[in-house]
């Protein structure tokens, strides 16, 4: 459901993206995650020559007295990217006096929609044994840790939306959900999970044979 907000970043979006429809027919597809009296978190998801293409809209009402949020928000991104650390990269961003917007999406979109190719720093192989021998019992104490952490965000949405609280995304929850949306933020750790579990049932499968 759309609010005052959502006609407002469907414009800046439609400008920055340089798309072919009218800002209002984009608003039906904005999505708040989150409103407060001054700023807001919203996604919306589009069709480009890369496939479903997934931004994030950050929104200021810098007349109000968030111009410094605005300003330290640019700043973490873009110091987010100079590190190449997970989160969001910037697309565009722009104020328009009273009101401020930056458009986000996962560093992959923001590398096709660029025209820039990725350029991984080489990473020398590690020894087979050691991969095979120490690498599993890391493996295992960090998907136990990350495993203890997801129940603890669980019970905190369940417990909220029991009482009643606002569900919508924090800053860090938006993202989180956009580094997730990344095809390169855990691919190598569910293909290395799917190559175990596939191994150990086929294993299983000729030892009970």
């Amino acid at each position: 459901m759309s609010d005052a907000w959502s006609p407002k970043i469907a414009a800046f979006v439609v400008q920055a993206l340089d798309l072919e429809i009218a800002p209002l027919d984009l608003v039906p597809e904005i999505v708040a995650l989150k409103r407060e009296d001054t700023s807001g978190i919203s996604a919306v998801e589009l069709q480009s020559s890369v496939g479903p293409t997934p931004f994030l809209v950050y929104h200021y009402q810098v007349a109000n007295g968030d111009q410094s949020r605005f300003d330290a928000d640019i700043a973490t991104l873009e110091k987010a990217a100079a590190l190449d650390s997970p989160g969001p990269r910037i697309v565009a961003h722009a104020s328009t006096g009273d009101e401020a917007f930056i458009l986000t999406t996962t560093p992959s979109v923001q590398r096709s929609l660029t025209g820039r190719t990725e350029t991984k720093p080489a990473r020398p192989p590690m020894p087979i044994e050691r991969a095979r021998t120490r690498v599993p019992d890391r493996l295992i104490d960090k998907l136990r840790e990350a495993n203890r952490l997801a129940g603890d965000w669980l019970t905190a949405i369940r417990t909220a939306g029991e009482n009643g609280n606002d569900l919508s995304l924090t800053d860090q929850e938006a993202a989180l959900a956009l580094f997730l949306l990344d095809d390169r933020s855990i691919q190598d750790l569910l293909q290395a999970l799917n190559v175990l579990i596939s191994t150990a049932r086929n294993q299983a499968g000729e030892a009970l044979g």
